[in-house]
């Protein structure tokens, strides 16, 4: 697609850039985010800054003029309803106006850049749109902040697990889809619910249910507990089961019990008309919003106070009603509100017989036709994240599907996180940091170059392109046993496998562009925590240096630390967030990932082929493997990388590696399954998690984590939980009729099937 962009000068506003003079022709197709790339294409165009005509400010001063880039979006509401803005940038600051016009002034430094706006109608249609602009060509260095050390609190240790409730509807029900045919069984989450979990008689955790029926419980002590729960519409307290701690983060199913009196039993679904449910979840922006429903008489009289949908877009309500009211829901979504009769079949409302009513509200989402940025100049900069529409991810839209598994953090839990072991001195309440560490301070603590003494340095530099398709240019150190230290900076990686264009992105990465973030690991002692012995640790910094609380990997927008990285390299001690109150411990109970060739791509750089880098990457794993001994002694990853090298001193990985398990398994094609697609999707994130997820001796979970399809929406088609992992195991199975029966035998399944009734969105 072409279209026209008018070359502008000294252009105030995005709105003056469409003016008189030449106009240029540019192929915005090179601006799209295709396949299973979503932070690929960010290379395809040379200049992200200069991408049209110019030198984009770069030959500018140095002062704050070059940094202002002009955002523009414009979006339509086919409801004809007033739009509204909010902004959102990773690095730099923008206006957060209402207002689809604003200026962003970028960081100091290279790096790429976010920004985000939300676009909505005032009646619970959301639609958030990303923008990527690299600052490499301001040539504006960054500022070097002073160095910066903390003392962390003291923690109290003790043996247990965080656990993450999940309340739900006490039985099936069954919802009647919306074309017809057989009712299909759906299980209701139930936000708002407040929970108590007591020891005894003693209440060690309180908190309330999320819009996914979540409570995130602190770290208890191993033991039983029971559960009290009660909505907040004012009912009676109930049961609601129990829950038992072992060493290990755990998720329960919890159900309350059924009051006798409440004969009403009211359930449904609420949607917009385009499909989607009202409302949005968004932590880096601060959003949350829902639709409600309330129980009324026919003449207004109210029954119940308003509960909120969830996030699946369902309900369930309980009450003590007359036998043959006449009743009402009202459901409201933001200014949108619409009275639905409640049926009655004339036999008379009874708990035994569930009512269903579902309905569609008259509101779809907005609609973004363009996003785009200019510099002072009114030459276009940047390009808009655009995820291709035919891959497999684009059946799964919601920006919760992937880097989740285990949790999801908010700004408050991050910055938790990181004063926990000193990377940060303090956070505000709204999980603001001060006294935070930076790169370098980091790179001195854990004496990596240009801070090293005496000990060497493994480095190694490839594509990712079965986990996250980025370059990774990886660094990793041996101080001492309880002193191992890895960091790896990102860059987009390449569209295709073709090795041109694999050696263009990482010749653009070894140049230092495009930075996207450096991501450390540290396997060290924290002082007074984990009984004073090493433990994994995260920190993200941003192109600058600067310690980021949150990282956009996979184009689905920013997510927060720890969680983000919890999805892969486990966390037996972490479910649901990090605690943002008191004094946790850090130790997540994570782990270094292995590094798997059979996954990666290489230059064809003389010093960087594989050949040239296996015996790097043999010390890279060895390096792994020195930190699972203590985190998991005789565990999966030791099993993983003595496999890889059993073949002697060669130094290359045996990428045919295949488990004993696999290897002689009586199941037709159960080496070749395993290859094809535990090698390739699964099995390095699951050996760094506990070992019941390890795949060395059988599939470690049912089939609807990966297939879909069941009443459980949380646990459909959750895993591969990488973006672009899950688009690769679909690419490989629809391109490998071989490979797509093994699937099929092994996992009951070739792609997963959507969640029953309605879509998930």
């Amino acid at each position: 697609m072409f279209v026209a962009v008018h070359r502008c000068h000294a252009a105030p506003s995005p709105k003056d850039s469409v003016c008189g003079g030449a106009s240029v022709r540019y192929k915005l197709d090179s601006f799209l985010i295709r396949g299973v790339r979503p932070l690929a294409a960010l290379l395809s165009v040379t200049g992200l800054l200069t991408a049209c005509g110019g030198g984009g400010g770069a030959g500018g001063s140095n002062g704050t003029g070059t940094q202002n880039t002009y955002l523009s979006v414009q979006a339509q509401d086919a409801n004809g309803d007033a739009l509204h803005y909010q902004w959102r940038v990773t690095g730099g600051v923008i206006e957060n106006t209402d207002a689809n016009e604003v200026r962003w002034s970028l960081p100091k430094g290279p790096g790429l850049h976010f920004a985000y706006v939300i676009v909505s109608d005032g009646k619970g249609g959301y639609t958030e749109q990303q923008y990527a602009v690299s600052s490499d060509a301001l040539q504006i260095p960054a500022d070097e902040p002073a160095p910066v050390t903390n003392t962390p609190a003291a923690v109290t240790e003790f043996a247990g697990g965080s656990s993450q409730l999940t309340l739900t509807s006490p039985d099936t029900l069954s919802f009647l889809p919306p074309g017809g045919g057989a009712r299909l069984p759906r299980t209701v989450y139930l936000p708002d619910m407040q929970v108590r979990v007591l020891n005894g008689g003693t209440v060690v955790a309180t908190g309330t249910t999320d819009l996914f029926g979540h409570l995130n419980a602190p770290k208890l002590a191993t033991g039983n507990y029971t559960v009290k729960c009660t909505s907040l519409a004012g009912h009676t307290e109930r049961d609601c089961g129990t829950l038992s701690v072992g060493t290990d983060a755990d998720q329960a199913f919890l159900q309350p019990t059924l009051p006798g009196t409440q004969n009403l039993r009211l359930f449904g679904h609420v949607a917009l008309s385009d499909g989607s449910v009202c409302g949005i979840r968004n932590s880096f922006a601060g959003l949350e919003s829902a639709a409600t429903v309330q129980l009324l008489q026919s003449d207004d009289t109210v029954l119940s106070t308003p509960i909120r949908v969830n996030a699946y877009g369902d309900y369930a309500i309980d009450a003590a009603v007359a036998v043959n009211a006449a009743l009402k829901l009202r459901v409201r979504c933001e200014a949108l509100s619409l009275d639905w009769t409640v049926p009655s079949d004339g036999s008379g409302y009874a708990s035994a017989r569930p009512i269903e009513l579902s309905g569609v509200l008259p509101n779809t989402r907005p609609t973004v036709q363009r996003m785009l940025a200019v510099g002072p100049d009114g030459n276009v900069r940047g390009q808009a994240v655009l995820p291709d529409s035919t891959a497999h991810s684009a059946s799964l839209p919601s920006a919760e599907q992937f880097l989740t598994y285990k949790g999801q953090d908010s700004r408050q839990s991050s910055c938790a996180y990181y004063k926990s072991f000193g990377a940060v001195g303090a956070c505000d309440s709204q999980g603001n940091p001060t006294a935070a560490i930076s790169f370098n301070d980091w790179k001195r603590a854990r004496k990596l170059a240009p801070y090293n003494g005496l000990n060497a340095e493994t480095s190694a530099t490839y594509v990712n392109k079965m986990d996250l398709n980025l370059v990774r240019r990886m660094v990793a150190t041996k101080v001492a046993s309880n002193d191992i230290a890895f960091y790896v900076c990102n860059h987009p990686g390449p569209l295709t496998t073709a090795q041109l264009e694999v050696d263009q992105v990482i010749d653009t990465a070894l140049s230092d562009l495009k930075q996207v973030a450096c991501v450390a690991m540290e396997f060290a002692v924290t002082p007074g925590t984990n009984n004073n012995q090493p433990f994994t640790k995260f920190l993200t910094f941003g192109p600058d240096g600067r310690l980021m609380l949150s990282i956009n990997l996979d184009g689905r927008g920013e997510k927060f630390m720890p969680g983000a990285c919890v999805a892969c390299h486990g966390g037996s001690q972490y479910r649901g967030s990090f605690p943002s109150i008191g004094t946790p411990s850090p130790n997540l109970g994570s782990n270094f990932l292995p590094f798997d060739t059979g996954n990666f791509l290489f230059s064809s750089r003389s010093d960087l082929t594989e050949p040239m880098q296996s015996a790097a990457i043999k010390a890279l794993n060895y390096l792994v493997k020195d930190t699972a001994t203590v985190t998991q002694p005789g565990g999966a990853i030791t099993a993983l990388v003595d496999g890889w090298y059993s073949n002697g001193t060669s130094g290359s990985l045996d990428k045919d590696y295949v488990p004993s398990y696999w290897a002689n398994n009586v199941t037709p094609g159960a080496a070749a399954f395993y290859k094809g697609v535990v090698a390739r999707s699964c099995r390095t994130c699951h050996a760094a998690m506990r070992d019941q997820f390890n795949w060395d001796s059988h599939p470690p979970f049912g089939s609807s984590y990966l297939c879909g399809g069941s009443r459980d929406l949380a646990l459909n088609a959750v895993m591969p939980n990488a973006l672009i992992t899950a688009d690769r195991w679909i690419q490989n199975i629809q391109n490998d009729a071989t490979l797509s029966a093994l699937t099929l035998s092994f996992l009951g399944c070739t792609s997963p099937s959507p969640d029953p009734v309605y879509p998930r969105r």
